[in-house]
Parts: C-alpha cells; structure tokens; sequence
C-alpha cells in the first residue's frame, strides 16, 4: 500500500468521475464513515445544462456556482437555491459560463475545514477551472490536501499547469482514472482505498 493520503480521481468530462465519487461517499456513509466536501452537481433546466450547484456534501447547503450566460436569474430563483451569480463585468467566465466566486468563497470556507477536522474523508468534486476563481477554494483545498484526513478529489485529466498541475505532481496523491471496462468497480476500489487509511471516528 502506497503512504498517499489523497487519491484523484481523474478522466475526460462526461466520463464518470462525479457518479463514481458519489458512489464511493455512499459506500462509505453505509460503513459508518462521515464523510465532508464539495460537490458540484449540474443544473439543467429545459432539459439542457444551464450551469452547476455547489453543495457542502455533510450539510446539504447549496448554492450557484456557475450559470450559463442567458440564463435568467428568474430561473434560478425558482429553483429554492441560493442568488443565482453576480452579473456584470465583475463576475468572472471560464468558457461560457459565469461563476459566483462569492458563493465558492462562502462553501468552500465552511465545508473543507469541517470536514478536515470533523470527518474521516474529505470529497472534492471537483478541483477545475471554475472553482479556482476563488481563492479561499485553493487555500482549503490545499489545506486539505496537507492534512492527515484522506481526500477524494476529482481533477482534470490533461491538467498540466498551475495548480491543477501542482496538485498532480504532488507525492502524496494516488491516481485512479475512470476507465469504461473498470466504471463500475471504482467506487469500491476508492471505498477500499478510504478504509485502509482511516476508521470511522
């Protein structure tokens, strides 16, 4: 067994991470395990993908990280979530979507620490482009990596540069990619990976 404290979970989009990592929380939570982080979820309305939640994973709170441009605030509103993102020159864009660096600040500043110091494992779905427009993201991400608390985190799979680079090149990760002939086998591979580490507290 390697000494990583943290496994990413990694692969093209669409290719399963998050319905793995999903899989894997509920695998653990079956075992006693308390389990922490982020989530973020698509919203679609109309039957098409009109932007993403961000969800504190323990405490179910959500909010709207990001929206497509177009997408009115109406719609946001009726869905009982948090204010749809900030418009104007000030929020910032990663492809076509408009991201709510304020409500990234306020999960990300309550759901890492708890689950660093409550949990047994901490969940990151996922460290990419739009959650890194916000600074308190990358601090309690890197906090939680430099913790002794095991994460699961999701990544980019062709993630070179920057932080998400620095987060792959770090020694104390473990790397599982989703691959279509070993999908459905993951969630208890990182379940397995999660217990040999850790016990329920």
């Amino acid at each position: 067994m390697s000494d990583a404290t943290n496994a990413l979970v990694t692969g093209p989009p669409r290719s399963g991470k998050t319905t793995a990592l999903e899989r894997t929380v509920s695998r653990l939570r079956e075992d006693g395990y308390a389990v922490g982080g982020l989530s973020s979820p698509e919203r679609r309305e109309a039957g098409r993908r009109a932007g993403f939640d961000i969800v504190d994973v323990a405490s179910g709170e959500r909010a709207v990280l990001a929206r497509v441009d177009g997408v009115s605030e109406a719609d946001g509103a009726s869905s009982g979530r948090d204010e749809p993102p900030e418009s104007g020159a000030s929020a910032p864009t990663v492809g076509k979507y408009t991201v709510d660096v304020s409500a990234v600040d306020r999960l990300a500043g309550r759901a890492l620490p708890s689950a660093v110091d409550d949990a047994d494992c901490v969940v990151i779905d996922e460290i990419a482009p739009m959650q890194l427009e916000s600074d308190r993201f990358v601090r309690e991400t890197t906090r939680a990596l430099e913790s002794s608390t095991p994460v699961l985190a999701a990544i980019k799979l062709d993630a070179t540069d920057g932080f998400l680079g620095a987060v792959k090149k770090r020694s104390d990760t473990e790397r599982f990619v989703v691959e279509p002939d070993a999908r459905d086998a993951l969630p208890e591979t990182l379940a397995a990976w999660v217990r040999s580490r850790t016990r329920p507290r």
